[in-house]
């Protein structure tokens, strides 16, 4: 079925003689649901509503195909064990219409948490720049072992149902570093020059191929550019392309960009870049695939987006990952056009993290990813009518407004501010975080649909809320930041020193430089804070950014953290770390002292314009405390309650909602 807005992305595509349904790929997502290594009911929820929500193909997440991939959160393949979980697995998806394939992915030497790998393998003994994992440098006999291990449980895999598989040789993972110079010193057929060094992908797709049906779909995905000096760049990525698409059958490339090492972040890059991240240079080595098919991948947010790259000839299909984790029926919602219904993808790249301290998959704008009824799910309708209350105006109380309503319940929104969204609306405001309004976006559309009665710039009081005969109340007023308790409180009551919040308010219609130095104070450690001292930068002639910590971003999943750094470092902000700021600042005469929390020494800074704080925040409760005497049913959510990520409010404002 085509689609009038988008009758590319919604066309049909021969892949390996599989007729698709239209161009949608889901593209490879750890989601930590299998359990005891077998398939459970949520991996198969996930994929099912994916399937139904629209996409042609879902690549699952990488499967423990040889014995030592075994671990509680990868499916094993190697062995009978699984065979009938598999089947119903596979099974679940052709039932839409769709085709699973997996993953077949070794990560060797890489290693994204901290501590080092001790059983790591690859193609040399070099370190992992990331974790210093140094691994055994592969035998030829345990590298053919390895291509036996793969294509038997490919096979096993055809058998169950799946329909193909991607290779991974890209993200750092043992094929990228076989490939590249840069991790591969090896001097035998494996290394050297390039024909050696693509030999074991070659002889792996060959012996695949040989091995399956010729419907089952191999899909390759490569790097395109490491961004590291003596690594794998765009002109060694065409050679690559062209060698593997000469000497064997790949039905679909792909590409990406980063690596396994210090450009770690550029692999799944979030929202400080640009959308669409990989599409110029997915356009410009197209020409070296020999007509094999090509999927885009990295940043596709919108429709449009894959409509126009598909228009353009930039691929042939959109690999979504992220986008589709964010919203199941995203292809679904574009086929019908209701776009706006579509809860998009932050580009925060918290799920990233999530799957990295190996817990199940989560979301910041999908509280319910997992679940067997996330396609287009709404609350059971209350049976009997209920007088809900909500104050606060962010994204915890916008959940909870819109669940609240749509179950059918009287709901009046209280919001001290002449907008909603909250601190979230502040945030999206800063340049590179535009994307965090996609999650009040989308609850305002629910806001509006089910109709609830938002009064906007009311501070609401004891007699506001108790005068409406509530049932139930929601208090979602957020949270203030924490003065730095080594400063004088007169310099925040006589407005001396404003939060990095007030700040950034107030220099959204500033539009000339202030000048001086301008110093942060960072007890929060989150990208929020770094992106206003982006954006802050410049306005003044130099920033630094103070810290007690030994690193800034320590909060943040890795790939984030390098992000930040790399940022903050190229705009030539100077971060002091290891320091507080002493209570011998001199602000109305420009000096600002700190202290090194090891040695105690203090330093100076001259011609300081402005000092600020980003600190943990404090749980505003005044008005919980007052109606929390008199009235029973009265929840606390999102940073009223305690300090919360994104992600946890909208759960938090969610889950209480639906249980009312």
């Amino acid at each position: 079925m085509t689609n009038s807005e988008y009758p590319n992305l919604f066309s049909n595509f021969i892949l390996a003689g599989n007729i698709l349904k239209n161009r949608i790929v889901h593209s490879a997502m750890s989601t930590r649901f299998a359990k005891n290594g077998d398939v459970t009911e949520e991996l198969i929820n996930y994929h099912r509503n994916r399937a139904k929500g629209g996409a042609a193909i879902l690549i699952a997440e990488p499967l423990a195909m040889r014995r030592d991939q075994a671990s509680n959160s990868r499916v094993r393949v190697f062995d009978q064990d699984n065979l009938d979980n598999l089947k119903k697995w596979s099974e679940s998806i052709r039932e839409h219409d769709s085709y699973l394939l997996t993953q077949i992915q070794e990560p060797g030497r890489g290693h994204h948490r901290s501590g080092r790998k001790t059983n790591a393998i690859g193609p040399s003994a070099l370190p992992d720049d990331l974790s210093w994992t140094v691994p055994e440098a592969m035998r030829k006999d345990q590298i053919y072992q390895m291509i036996d291990d793969f294509v038997l449980s490919s096979k096993k895999l055809m058998l169950a149902g799946f329909s193909g598989v991607e290779i991974s040789a890209g993200h750092g993972h043992i094929f990228h570093q076989f490939l590249s110079p840069w991790s591969n010193r090896r001097n035998d057929d494996f290394g050297g020059k390039l024909e050696n060094r693509v030999k074991i992908l070659v002889d792996l797709i060959s012996a695949i191929r040989s091995a399956c049906s010729k419907n089952f779909i191999i899909g390759l995905r490569l790097p395109g550019d490491d961004f590291i000096e003596g690594g794998i760049d765009e002109t060694e990525s065409s050679l690559i392309t062209r060698l593997i698409s000469l000497k064997t059958k790949v039905d679909f490339f792909c590409w990406v960009q980063g690596g396994h090492h210090r450009s770690l972040e550029m692999h799944i890059p979030d929202m400080h870049f640009p959308r669409g991240t990989y599409l110029p240079l997915i356009k410009r080595l197209k020409d070296s695939t020999n007509g094999t098919p090509v999927a885009a991948v990295g940043r596709i947010l919108e429709p449009v987006q894959a409509e126009t790259l598909l228009s353009d000839g930039v691929a042939e299909l959109v690999m979504l990952g992220r986008t589709l984790v964010t919203d199941a029926a995203w292809g679904l919602k574009s086929q019908q056009n209701r776009d706006n219904d579509i809860r998009k993808c932050v580009s925060c790249n918290n799920c990233w993290g999530i799957i990295n301290l190996d817990q199940p998959l989560q979301c910041d704008n999908n509280p319910r990813v997992g679940f067997k009824n996330e396609i287009d799910w709404l609350p059971v309708k209350a049976t009997k009518n209920k007088k809900v209350i909500v104050v606060g105006g962010g994204i915890s109380g916008l959940e909870a407004a819109w669940v609240s309503a749509a179950k059918g319940y009287d709901v009046t929104l209280f919001s001290s501010s002449d907008e909603l969204g909250g601190k979230c609306k502040l945030n999206a405001t800063i340049p590179g975080c535009e994307t965090l309004s996609s999650i009040y976006d989308y609850q305002k559309v629910m806001i509006s649909k089910y109709e609830v009665d938002t009064r906007l710039n009311w501070f609401a009081t004891y007699k506001d809320v108790i005068d409406l005969e509530p049932n139930e109340i929601i208090i979602a007023t957020g949270g203030k930041m924490l003065w730095p308790s080594n400063l004088p409180k007169y310099f925040r009551d006589d407005g001396i020193i404003l939060d990095l919040r007030e700040v950034i308010s107030n220099f959204l219609t500033v539009s000339s430089p202030v000048g001086g130095n301008l110093i942060i104070y960072d007890s929060d450690g989150m990208d929020g804070t770094y992106s206003a001292a982006e954006y802050l930068n410049s306005f003044f002639d130099k920033v630094f950014i103070i810290t007690e910590r030994e690193l800034i971003g320590r909060d943040e999943p890795v790939v984030r953290t390098q992000s930040i750094i790399r940022r903050i470092y190229n705009a030539g902000i100077e971060i002091i770390s290891l320091s507080i700021p002493s209570e011998k600042s001199d602000f109305e005469n420009g000096l600002f002292v700190y202290k090194n929390v090891i040695t105690n020494k203090e330093s100076i800074i001259e011609n300081v314009s402005l000092f600020t704080y980003s600190t943990q925040r404090e749980p505003e409760q005044s008005l919980y405390n007052e109606l929390h005497k008199d009235i029973k049913n009265i929840y606390l959510i999102g940073d009223a309650c305690i300090p919360r990520s994104a992600m946890i409010s909208v759960q938090q404002g969610h889950y209480l909602a639906n249980s009312l």
